[in-house]
């Protein structure tokens, strides 16, 4: 019987940053294939951004309503496991718990700067 209790390719035995760069390009190229699957059913690519362009408040309100969501799921349910989980540490979850502050403050502000920038987009900015 094996000694590790996932074979190397699972990606809970992989370093986080090899993770990042997999779901990074995974994304990319997920992204690009919808594109050009958008751009070939419009038939060009001007009339894809007009199509685009004609959507983006109704991409937007999709946005917000994924965001609260996650946001009603990460409170609900996710976030009161995670905090039960590491009460079992030494300090009794104190660093981990200031850690998942840390990230929830980070999230949120990258959403925002994102989303902001997107609305400054739409509205003729940058």
């Amino acid at each position: 019987m094996n000694r590790f209790r996932h074979a190397w390719y699972h990606p809970r035995r992989w370093p986080s940053l090899v993770v990042f760069v997999v779901s990074l390009v995974a994304v990319v190229f997920l992204s690009g294939v919808i594109a050009s699957i958008g751009i070939r059913m419009a038939g060009s690519l001007s009339a894809w951004r007009t199509i685009m362009d004609t959507a983006t408040p109704l991409l937007m309100g999709c946005r917000l309503v994924f965001y609260g969501a996650i946001t009603w799921l990460w409170l609900r349910y996710w976030k009161p496991s995670v905090l039960v989980s590491v009460e079992d540490d030494r300090d009794g979850g104190v660093r981990a718990r200031h850690k998942l502050k840390r990230t929830e403050l980070v999230s949120v502000g990258f959403i925002v700067m994102l989303e902001t920038m997107n609305v400054a987009n739409w509205l003729g900015g940058m």
